[in-house]
């Protein structure tokens, strides 16, 4: 992995929650003291995430830094819709579930990623 890979990866271990690529660009333009272009992002973006070691938040168009970089899983986030923090868990139920439901229907899963929306602990109770 390239210098500038682990400074991505790390920034978005940083975050705590989605960060966009544009955020990213500039966090880590900040840190090396050079401009960065759009395409540069995307591509790093892209190799850590056929690497393993991040995920795309599909709903959010961000990534974020995976919990289990060592497992191939099912990525499952909880994405919450006030603060914006997300958290990753893996399921092997889900996954064994999602497995039999695409065996069933001949299907090959090639991407597999859960995205659910709510609250987190934290902004429910600052609601109440």
């Amino acid at each position: 992995m390239t210098p500038l890979r682990q400074r991505a990866l790390a920034a978005l271990w940083r975050a705590g929650r989605p960060m966009g690529a544009y955020a990213l660009r500039e966090t880590l333009s900040e840190e090396i003291g050079r401009a960065l272009t759009a395409s540069t992002i995307y591509r790093m973006l892209d190799c850590l995430c056929a690497q393993g070691v991040a995920t795309r938040v599909e709903s959010r168009n961000a990534f974020v830094a995976c919990a289990h970089p060592e497992d191939d899983h099912a990525c499952v986030l909880f994405v919450c819709e006030r603060c914006g923090q997300s958290t990753e868990v893996e399921n092997k139920k889900l996954e064994r579930l999602l497995a039999c439901d695409a065996e069933s229907l001949g299907f090959t899963i090639k991407h597999h990623i859960v995205e659910l929306s709510g609250f987190c602990a934290g902004c429910q109770d600052a609601g109440k």
